[in-house]
């Protein structure tokens, strides 16, 4: 059983931008994983992207869409961390609007 909270980014960069600007942050994310961690990150489809986040023997699962004028998605908390499931989600919705703003 997971938690999922879903969160919805607007942007004005265009489907094309958004893309390899996440995909030029992707190698930077696990960097910022408090306690350290890794990131697998796959796409799935022209404009979509499966993140695997594992930190403390954990995984955060990331199902995003990235549109022409948003990046919307989900983050899936296993109910371990469920206590911390609205940081564990910030945490992902600001990495994802600081890869787009960078």
């Amino acid at each position: 059983m997971m938690a999922a909270i879903p969160f919805d980014i607007p942007h004005s960069l265009g489907r094309a931008e958004a893309r390899r600007r996440i995909e030029a942050g992707l190698p930077k994310l696990a960097q910022h994983i408090p306690g350290g961690g890794t990131v697998d990150a796959d796409w799935t489809g022209a404009d979509a992207l499966a993140l695997a986040i594992v930190a403390m023997g954990q995984k955060v699962a990331v199902d995003m869409a990235v549109g022409e004028g948003n990046v919307s998605g989900t983050v899936k908390v296993p109910m371990m961390l469920a206590m911390m499931s609205g940081p564990i989600a910030e945490f992902v919705k600001t990495s994802a609007e600081k890869m787009l703003n960078g």
